[in-house]
């Protein structure tokens, strides 16, 4: 994420630009386009956030990854998919204690994406809401607690997953 806060231009270029491409030519060739958004769109003050709850993103990372899904949504042959997502091992030595999130690992996400294929609309895709440090201390007991005391970084992302449940 602080690559997308310092280098704005290959953000845009990357999330904005590219994203419209492929809905471009996903449009062209009539094929099936599946978006992989990002839960830091939500405002992240109130959690349990709802497929179609209102979008404020908050950083340069959300805003671009807002930007590409504004395109996929103009496709009706489009699934976007707001997820939690994070690679296995946890490879930061600090975790977040008051940052509540959905995370779940890329791995698990990739059995649940291949369930979903044949959906359409916007789909929240997380795993259980904790800590980030809660999280990261199951497969990790020597990563350390911190606190996120930047105004910037919001406390709550969770997401709400009963549309998800539903069709899993």
């Amino acid at each position: 994420m602080k690559e997308h806060e310092k280098n704005i231009k290959k953000s845009i270029s990357l999330n904005i630009v590219g994203t419209a491409n492929l809905v471009n030519v996903c449009s062209e060739m009539k094929i099936k386009l599946i978006y992989l958004s990002t839960s830091y769109i939500y405002m992240g003050t109130k959690g349990n956030y709802k497929e179609t709850d209102p979008l404020l993103p908050w950083n340069n990372y959300g805003w671009s990854k807002l930007g590409g899904e504004c395109s996929v949504h103009m496709y009706k042959n489009s699934l976007i998919i707001r997820a939690s997502i994070t690679q296995r091992p946890f490879v930061h030595k600090k975790a977040f204690g008051n940052v509540k999130i959905n995370f779940m690992y890329q791995d698990e996400a990739a059995k649940i994406i291949f369930k979903l294929i044949n959906k359409k609309g916007v789909i929240n895709l997380g795993g259980k809401a904790q800590t980030i440090f809660n999280f990261a201390k199951k497969n990790n007991p020597k990563v350390k607690k911190i606190s996120a005391r930047n105004k910037l970084f919001p406390n709550n992302l969770t997401m709400n997953l009963n549309k998800l449940k539903k069709i899993i």
